[in-house]
């Protein structure tokens, strides 16, 4: 019996001697936390958006980059096309923010200044960029979208709770990336003016039927004269700039 005690107490003095386990570390698959992109000197060709330019989550792990214009009380959120970033806008935007509105123009995920995401879609950039902008003080946002831009508008803003004051479609295709405007705008609340040029053919077409589902009297179709698109429609001047900015402009007086 002796013995046996004597042999407890040796185990439980080795038990105690022992150094305690060291404490988990995070799990090897953790990834860093990501960082907001740092300012690029000269973005856009242009010098004076050195300190103009703005990061924000883009919920799903990063951020989304862009540049912030002006200070009215009305928040244009501008959607690049594809194979664009917000610089397509700068012309346009500038104009916007001297005419005393707020732009927000912004890059997609994973494009331009705006880290890789493996996950999410167009439109919930475009929420993220409402988020934000509402979040910097605006509570009145007018969505403009350009192509593949307008199609993730199109959809956000039927999702969104507060709904937009307005929305813009510049040459919106009905469906891109696995997303579909064409199921969305049936659910839009907001005031809507869809625009492309007679020459680009299908997305004319896009948006007359886009404008055929799109519910109530706030809704307008404007199909101009020439072939531009998306941006183009408002930034280069060739035949149906003056007839798309002159709609654009219209329809912002009428709702913002």
């Amino acid at each position: 019996m002796r013995l046996v005690t004597a042999l407890c107490g040796v185990l439980l003095l080795a038990a105690c001697a022992a150094p305690a386990p060291a404490p988990a570390g995070p799990p090897a698959s953790a990834a860093p936390t990501p960082r907001s992109p740092a300012p690029t000197p000269g973005l856009c060709g242009d010098p004076g958006l050195d300190d103009k330019q703005v990061a924000f989550p883009s919920g799903h792990g990063t951020f989304l980059a862009g540049y912030l214009l002006g200070t009215g009380d009305v928040t244009l959120v501008l959607a690049p096309q594809a194979s664009a970033t917000g610089c397509s806008w700068l012309a346009w935007a500038k104009g916007k923010a001297a005419a005393g509105y707020r732009v927000l123009a912004f890059d997609f995920n994973g494009e331009g200044r705006s880290p890789r995401a493996d996950t999410g879609h167009g439109s919930d950039d475009v929420t993220a960029a409402v988020a934000f902008a509402r979040t910097a003080g605006s509570g009145r946002v007018v969505l403009a979208g350009a192509s593949r831009g307008a199609t993730a508008t199109l959809i956000a803003a039927a999702r969104l709770d507060p709904p937009p004051a307005a929305v813009i479609s510049l040459s919106g295709p009905g469906d891109y990336a696995g997303e579909s405007a064409r199921a969305a705008v049936p659910k839009l609340t907001a005031p809507v003016l869809y625009v492309a040029a007679t020459g680009d053919s299908a997305f004319a077409t896009a948006a007359r039927s886009m404008y055929d589902a799109t519910p109530g009297e706030r809704r307008k179709l404007v199909l101009v004269p020439g072939s531009l698109h998306g941006t183009g429609l408002l930034t280069i001047t060739a035949e149906g700039t003056a007839e798309a900015t002159r709609a654009v402009d219209d329809f912002l007086r009428t709702i913002a």
